[in-house]
């Protein structure tokens, strides 16, 4: 084990005995309809933002992401600043788990408006990038699967050997594919992903360095890597996330991104 996957170690072992103990007198969050914590959770905020930075390749990437959680539901936003080319694209992603219902609509600056993500697209990644659309959701998308699967799972690539796996299939937009969640027992987090086609890994994604229980383990660091090419790339959070007005995710996407660039100043390198 390296220096980083000892410090990594450290920090999961911190962070999952204090939200445990928290999570032993905070009330559940209700309303999700799937048993499980938002992932991208930012523990007491409902209504956040935060910045992320990675290279892709030579390419430095920069992001903005914020998310409302409010009455059950979810709204998500992605704005890419970095790099010129791909500034100005936006994903934005709207669930209610209680109607199994998961919009996604995307914007690139070339288009002449957003689009839908069809199915069989949001099990992939966004253009050009690393990010998965499944990475952004904060609950399971609920076209796969109702129920894990009965098969093994290997998760022995990620740092999370104690998560509890289970996998669920693909819906028929996408034949062959599953998808495989590793939750920490401890936080209810979901802290690894392999996607495969035919039982073959295409993406890998897992938290790399857990953040603060005062932020909700909101990760620091996530690597995502691609077995068929080899590439590995991890994203950084850049400084700690900031409170959100909810009526700002009302409003054109244009507004949420300036509102968001404003208020985290400083903090996206």
């Amino acid at each position: 084990m390296g220096a980083d996957e000892a410090r990594a170690g450290e920090a999961r072992t911190a962070t999952t005995a204090t939200a445990a103990g928290e999570a032993a007198t905070a009330p559940p969050r209700a309303g999700h309809g799937l048993g499980d914590r938002p992932n991208l959770d930012a523990g007491p905020l409902t209504s956040f933002g935060f910045a992320v930075r990675a290279s892709i390749g030579r390419r430095p990437m920069r992001y903005l992401i914020a998310r409302r959680l409010r009455g059950g539901s979810a709204e998500t936003a992605l704005f890419v600043l970095a790099p010129v080319t791909l500034a100005g694209t936006w994903v934005r992603i709207s669930e209610d788990p209680a109607r199994r219902v998961c919009d996604v609509r995307t914007f690139v600056p070339t288009m002449p408006r957003s689009v839908r993500v069809v199915e069989r697209q949001v099990l992939g990644c966004l253009p050009l990038t690393e990010i998965g659309y499944l990475d952004l959701m904060a609950w399971r998308y609920p076209r796969l699967g109702a129920a894990p699967e009965d098969r093994d799972t290997d998760m022995s690539w990620s740092a999370w050997p104690d998560a509890r796996a289970c996998c669920y299939l693909g819906p028929a937009s996408t034949p062959g594919l599953t998808v495989t969640e590793a939750t920490d027992p401890r936080t209810g987090l979901v802290v690894a992903r392999s996607v495969e086609r035919r039982r073959e890994p295409v993406r890998r994604w897992e938290i790399a360095e857990p953040g603060r229980p005062d932020s909700g383990g909101l990760p620091r660091r996530v690597r995502v890597s691609l077995p068929p090419s080899g590439r590995t790339t991890e994203f950084h959070r850049a400084g700690d996330p900031v409170t959100v007005p909810e009526d700002a995710f009302d409003h054109d996407p244009a507004d949420l991104r300036d509102h968001l660039e404003r208020a985290l100043t400083g903090q996206d390198g």
